[in-house]
C-alpha cells in the first residue's frame, strides 16, 4: 500500500525547520514504512530545503532504516536543488554509520 505525502501541502515551499522535520520522520515516516508500507514523498511546489531539514528528516531516516528503505522510500518531483540536500544528507548519514 502507497502512502503519498504532498510535502508542500504539509510544510509550504520552503522546507526549513528542522525540528518539524525531525517529528514528521519519527511519527509518521518511520513508523509507515516498518509497519510495511511503501512512502511517497512529493516535493512539487517545493523550491528549497534547509540541511537542518534535510538531514533531521531523511538523513536520519537514511541512517535509522538505511536497508528496510529499499522499495518502500520514493522521493518524487526532486527539482536540482533538493536533489543537492537529500544527497548531502544521504552522504552525511553514511559518514555516521560507519563510525
Amino acid at each position: 500500500m502507497k502512502h503519498t505525502i504532498i510535502l508542500k501541502d504539509r510544510f509550504g515551499t520552503f522546507l526549513s525547520d528542522g525540528e518539524s522535520g525531525n517529528e514528521f520522520r519519527f511519527c509518521e515516516i518511520e513508523p509507515a514504512i516498518t509497519s510495511g508500507k511503501e512512502v511517497v514523498l512529493d516535493f512539487e511546489g517545493v523550491s528549497n530545503m534547509t540541511d537542518s531539514f534535510a538531514n533531521a528528516c531523511l538523513g536520519h531516516l537514511f541512517r535509522n532504516l538505511d536497508f528496510q528503505l529499499e522499495g518502500k522510500l520514493t522521493l518524487i518531483n526532486c527539482t536540482p536543488t533538493i536533489r543537492s540536500f537529500l544527497s548531502s544528507a544521504w552522504t552525511i548519514a553514511k559518514r555516521h554509520a560507519l563510525t
